[in-house]
């Protein structure tokens, strides 16, 4: 950030004063708050892009409160406390809520000065990944119209290298932002201040990996030579494995996402990476579908030898028109939501599932939602 900007919370004029005169002097940019109401209009103000200082209590008000109320809106804030003699119960209330840090006051001016230099390199991070993304956004727009002239292979094949470049740059810097946070925060602190950054590390890491195995199936699957490792296993860990990775981005997004019925006792014959990125592509276009307060089910059921398993959810659902084409490469639905994965990503499930001697079937309605079957062979 060029200019980084703090606001301090703190009812004792005093303290507001010292502090903003220390951040002053280093060249910050300091909004200083004597009470909640003042410091979340600065913070509107930003949009939440600004280190937040808050003070436990301020004038008797619940720091607490505010921080939950302030994440709401704006997750990405670093938000740290000052406080003499914080409660434990506070403190772990706090870090759980996402709280960045906890300063003990009185504080002195180095390290005041190198929680906040922490909290704006993490910002930093944060907002240079959101423009990357946008940016990414802007590029597949703009290609959108230049795929529907894309005839050959190796003018697809292009667009996906072009894709892949792209995608893996933007995921790299947050990653390698992400770790180096790790190795600073692990030094002398406790796990549960690095367990946030490093859930979203493992995160990152997954959808790394995904990413690369799309790109290789593709094109394992254009040359014929597409592996699988069949072999039995039981669905239900798979299932499970995958509704918990994708947990804290439906929480996020504030999305109920639910594992219906009972998947006990299902074995099925297949391979268990192939199946878990089939779920992985499913899951990930439903949760960018599906707008908030909606709801995502994935349920299993066996049916005429196979296990056949469902990803269901409340999003925007998909016109018929662009339905019956939505497994064609030639014709991926992309919209500025999907990031023109979704065609893409289907067409692979498809090519997954078909290669596991199963099926692969869409029903969608306009404006209720969207349902996507496929069966797996069950011992």
């Amino acid at each position: 950030m060029k200019h980084p900007t703090v606001l301090i919370v703190d009812s004792n004029p005093r303290e507001l004063a010292k502090h903003t005169a220390i951040l002053s002097e280093a060249r910050y940019i300091v909004h200083p708050a004597s009470g909640l109401a003042e410091a979340s209009g600065i913070l509107s103000k930003h949009r939440g892009r600004l280190v937040v200082l808050c003070e436990l209590t301020p004038g008797g008000e619940s720091g607490l409160a505010f921080l939950k109320d302030s994440l709401k809106k704006y997750p990405f804030t670093p938000f740290s406390f000052l406080a003499a003699s914080p409660p434990l119960k506070s403190v772990l209330g706090a870090l759980r809520q996402g709280a960045y840090y906890f300063i003990r006051t009185p504080v002195p001016p180095d390290i005041l000065l190198h929680s906040v230099a922490r909290s704006v390199q993490k910002l930093s991070l944060t907002l240079e990944a959101e423009k990357q993304e946008k940016e990414i956004r802007k590029l597949l727009d703009r290609s959108c119209e230049d795929l529907k002239d894309a005839r050959t292979l190796s003018s697809f094949k292009g667009f996906m290298i072009s894709m892949a470049a792209h995608d893996f740059r933007s995921i790299i810097t947050v990653l390698d932002g992400n770790l180096k946070f790790i190795k600073e925060q692990c030094e002398g602190c406790g796990v549960s201040e690095a367990s946030g950054i490093l859930h979203h590390a493992t995160r990152t890491i997954g959808r790394l990996r995904t990413m690369a195995s799309t790109l290789l199936d593709y094109e394992a699957a254009e040359s014929g030579s597409i592996r699988m490792d069949i072999r039995p296993f039981p669905l239900s860990d798979a299932l499970k494995e995958c509704v918990a990775f994708y947990r804290a981005y439906a929480e996020q997004k504030k999305v109920e996402l639910l594992l219906d019925g009972d998947s006990r006792g299902v074995t099925v014959s297949g391979d268990r990476g192939k199946v878990m990125e089939i779920l992985d592509n499913l899951l990930y276009n439903a949760l960018k579908f599906t707008p908030s307060r909606g709801m995502i089910r994935l349920s299993v059921k066996k049916e005429d030898g196979f296990a056949v398993i469902c990803v269901s959810d409340s999003g925007a659902g998909i016109p018929k028109e662009k339905l019956r084409k939505i497994f064609d490469q030639g014709d991926m639905v992309a919209t500025l939501d999907s990031h023109a994965r979704l065609g893409l990503g289907l067409t692979i499930c498809k090519r997954l599932v078909e290669a596991q001697k199963g099926k692969i079937r869409i029903d969608s309605v306009p404006g209720k939602g969207t349902q996507v079957h496929f069966s797996i062979p069950a011992v």
